[in-house]
C-alpha cells in the first residue's frame, strides 16, 4: 500500500496521528483495473498513449519511441491501456459550494463526467459535478480560491497533472481517449461501460 501511495498511483493523507488514510475509491478503482502483470508507463508515454489514441500527435515523443508506442497499442485492450496509462494524474476529490461549480469548472481542463457528449458517450454532461484536469502545481491555488475540502465523495474531481509539459493550448477539454479513460475508471457503472466502449472503438 505504501509503495502505491510513494509512486502516486493511490491518493492518500495523513492524519494528525500519523495514520494513512486513502481514496476508498481511487482503491476499488485500482484494484478493479490492475492486472497482474505489466508496470504502468511513464505519465509522459501514458499521456502519449492517450493522444495516439486520439488521432493526435505526441510531438513530445521522438519518432523511435512514437513507433515503439504505436506497436505497443496492438497489444493492448481497453482494460490493459487503463492499467498502463493510470499514472497520467494524481487523482483528488473535493466538495465544492454549488455556487463555484461553473466558475471551477471554467478553470480546469474538462473531462470525463464533466465533457460527457450524447453523441459520443451516450451521455451528455454532468452539470452538477466538476471533472477536469489542472497543473500539478495550480492545486493548491484552486483549493484555496474555490474554497473546497476533502471529500472522496464530493462533487469536485481534479486530476493533478503536468500540464505544462504537454501541448494543451487554448484547451478547454481533454481529448476523447482521455475523457474515455477517466470516464472507465468511474465507480458509476454506466460511465465505466461508457468509457470502456469509447476506448475500444479507438481500438479499432
Amino acid at each position: 500500500m505504501q509503495r502505491l501511495i510513494a509512486a502516486g498511483d493511490l491518493p492518500a493523507s495523513r492524519t494528525a496521528g500519523d495514520a494513512w488514510v486513502v481514496d476508498a475509491l481511487a482503491l476499488n478503482a485500482l484494484a478493479r483495473t490492475r492486472p497482474a502483470r505489466g508496470r504502468p508507463w511513464s505519465p509522459g508515454t501514458a499521456w502519449a498513449a492517450l493522444w495516439q489514441l486520439s488521432g493526435l500527435d505526441a510531438d513530445w515523443l521522438d519518432r523511435r519511441s512514437a513507433s515503439r508506442l504505436a506497436e505497443r497499442h496492438a497489444s493492448l485492450d481497453a482494460e490493459g491501456l487503463l492499467h498502463a496509462a493510470r499514472r497520467r494524474a494524481v487523482v483528488h476529490r473535493f466538495r465544492v459550494s454549488d455556487s463555484f461549480i461553473e466558475e471551477l469548472t471554467a478553470s480546469v481542463v474538462r473531462s470525463g463526467a464533466s465533457a460527457m457528449t450524447t453523441e459520443v458517450f451516450g451521455m451528455g454532461r454532468d452539470a452538477a459535478r466538476v471533472d477536469g484536469y489542472c497543473d500539478d502545481g495550480a492545486l493548491d491555488g484552486l483549493v484555496r480560491d474555490f474554497h473546497m475540502v476533502d471529500d472522496a465523495r464530493g462533487n469536485a474531481t481534479l486530476r493533478a497533472a503536468p500540464l505544462r509539459a504537454l501541448p494543451i493550448g487554448e484547451r478547454d477539454e481533454m481529448p476523447v481517449a482521455v475523457v474515455a479513460a477517466d470516464l472507465a475508471e468511474s465507480l458509476e457503472v454506466r460511465e465505466r461501460a461508457a468509457g470502456l466502449r469509447v476506448i475500444e472503438r479507438l481500438f479499432r
